[in-house]
């Protein structure tokens, strides 16, 4: 009966804990908004950054597994690359060792809960302030951050109920250190444990609670830790998953970055033990209470520091050959190279709406990505000699505007099931602007696959010169370098935006211009030649008026990534033909 107390009180704990995970995450984000991809940028520039940020992270919310899970939302939100989700990680690891610290220092006095209760209170009685969204906010996270700690406060309730079994203490001081087998039985029990409570920093409090009273040795207790740090990265594998690739990749990361570090630290541990011994003053032999509530707890949060910074400057040297051993474990799968497939917009556990919408603008710029290779084909038609690559090129763009149809369709499929949930008002605009870039989008490619069907049968009749060709690459051209700047405008949060909408104008009533100029041009001649053919003449005209529609579309794009409604909107669309929204 005992037992089963046991099991359901540390259950509830636990769920108390990754409860308040998910809504200190969840608060953290609304808060942040759309400042949330400044913030993760501004702190994972490098690999250096990026390591700080972690300590900083888990220092301040006192969980490894909570920045980890974190971390693997921000990945598969495309927020973070492999690299700096591997540097917010390894500082993570540094970062958890401060639990062992403050239940050191304090003697094992600490109360977890006297930091939880005050940020409940605070944090739920905040939720009825109407007048301020972010007050609202931040007290959601003030809210997550209690209940973090009060899980944490009852798992590790719990545990005097273990220690007090006599059955348990006789099965644990079994396991010593003394030959390299048993070390890694200890290790063994150190991860199995970590796995079922499913937080290091509990079963560290329960390692130093068993080392202060004299059930384990200083020696089985370092090696109990080395087991915790694989254990803690089971976390980060379970949020993980139905998450996009890349950010199984980066649990895979953290699980292989820990489980290096063990081999290393088994390999060298009696002198990992000595060097620790020369960090830290004071004997971890004996049973007198200065040795067992100072001395051995010191040494073996040293231990567990001293254990995680190396492992992190030296992984910090080779993160870029780990980050590529990731690579080769995990390649990418048959269906990431299929550009139908969603990439970012993948329902993860650790999943929010918030994330979910900075994943979307992600997917509609793989979206516009697709656009731009479709022109790109196009250009290659249009420049090509060889039959054969001329086909190739065709048969390429039909299969492409094919896929940005399907594309067009899970996107707005994803969102459309996203506007069910709970959103901000910012964040409903936000959505309701992604349906029509995907929209534009798709008419872009639409209006791609019409130029390589009007080169088809153009070729087919020898309707053009090579003047005609000439003027369609430069054309094609400059239709390709307004892509690539409108593109830039959907992940772009610091540009000026009446710039970039004055700009984009201009760009459109140039490529007017040129479209007038190049009709033009053809008719006059063809008429002096005494060449005029209406078929060659309305074929390169559809032509032209084609590349002229993907610039309309995209001046709608920027209208609608910039928010800008200009009065020389009106003013252009006689001349320009631009399309009305």
């Amino acid at each position: 009966m005992e037992g089963i107390l046991l099991f359901f009180n540390l259950l509830g704990g636990l769920g108390v804990f990754l409860l308040g995970i998910k809504m200190m995450s969840d608060g953290l984000q609304k808060a942040a908004g759309n400042r949330l991809r400044k913030i993760i940028s501004g702190a994972t520039g490098n690999r250096f950054t990026a390591t700080f940020s972690g300590i900083l992270v888990t220092s301040i919310i006192q969980s490894s597994s909570a920045t980890t899970v974190m971390v693997v939302g921000f990945v598969s939100a495309g927020l973070l690359t492999l690299t700096q989700s591997l540097g917010v990680i390894f500082g993570a690891n540094i970062g958890t060792t401060t639990t062992a610290w403050i239940i050191s220092l304090l003697g094992f006095k600490v109360d977890i809960a006297l930091f939880a209760m005050p940020m409940i209170g605070l944090g739920f009685f905040s939720q009825f302030v109407s007048k301020w969204p972010i007050v609202r906010r931040i007290g959601e996270a003030m809210l997550g951050f209690g209940l973090l700690f009060l899980g944490l406060s009852l798992i590790k309730s719990a545990i005097p109920d273990v220690q007090s079994s006599s059955a348990t203490i006789e099965w644990i001081t079994k396991f010593r250190p003394d030959t390299l087998w048993s070390l890694l039985a200890v290790v063994g029990v150190g991860t199995g444990l970590t796995v079922i409570f499913q937080s290091s920093s509990a079963v560290m409090a329960v390692t130093l609670t068993c080392a202060a009273k004299g059930l384990i040795d200083y020696p089985t207790a370092c090696a109990l830790v080395l087991g915790e740090n694989i254990g803690t990265t089971i976390t980060a594998n379970i949020a993980a998953i139905g998450a996009p690739r890349a950010a199984k990749r980066a649990a895979l990361g953290h699980m292989m970055f820990n489980i290096l570090g063990v081999i290393w630290a088994i390999a060298l541990f009696h002198p990992l033990l000595s060097l620790v011994d020369w960090i830290v003053p004071g004997t971890t032999e004996g049973t007198g209470s200065e040795v067992l509530l100072v001395s051995i707890p010191y040494h073996l949060s040293a231990f567990h520091t001293t254990f995680n910074i190396i492992n992190t400057c030296v992984m910090l040297v080779f993160i870029k050959q780990f980050e590529k051993l990731i690579m080769m474990i995990m390649p990418l799968k048959r269906s990431e190279e299929d550009q139908t497939d969603l990439v970012y917009l993948k329902a993860g556990v650790t999943a929010t709406p918030e994330l979910f919408i900075e994943a979307a603008r992600r997917e509609v710029d793989r979206m516009a990505g697709l656009v731009e290779s479709i022109i790109s084909k196009d250009l290659h038609a249009i420049k090509t000699d060889s039959p054969k690559l001329f086909e190739r090129s065709v048969e390429d763009v039909h299969a492409k505007e094919k896929a940005s149809d399907v594309l067009e369709y899970k996107i707005n499929d994803f969102l459309k099931n996203l506007t069910h949930d709970q959103l901000s008002r910012d964040m409903i605009t936000d959505v309701m602007a992604m349906f029509d870039l995907t929209n534009y989008l798709e008419k872009m490619a639409d209006h791609g696959d019409k130029i390589a069907i009007l080169l088809n049968k153009a070729r087919s009749i020898n309707a053009f010169e090579q003047q005609d060709y000439d003027k369609l690459e430069t054309i094609g051209l400059r239709v390709k370098k307004i892509l690539k700047d409108t593109r830039a405008t959907i992940l772009n949060y610091d540009m000026d935006k009446e710039r970039v909408m004055q700009l984009a104008l201009e760009r459109e009533r140039e490529l007017n211009e040129m479209r007038h100029s190049f009709r033009d041009d053809k008719t006059s001649r063809d008429f002096t030649q005494q060449q005029l053919s209406p078929v060659a003449i309305t074929l390169y005209t559809d032509i032209l008026t084609s590349f002229e529609k993907i610039g309309d579309y995209a001046l709608n794009i920027v209208e609608t990534t910039t928010g800008v409604r200009d009065k020389m909107r009106k003013e252009d669309k006689s001349s320009s033909g631009g399309v009305k929204k």
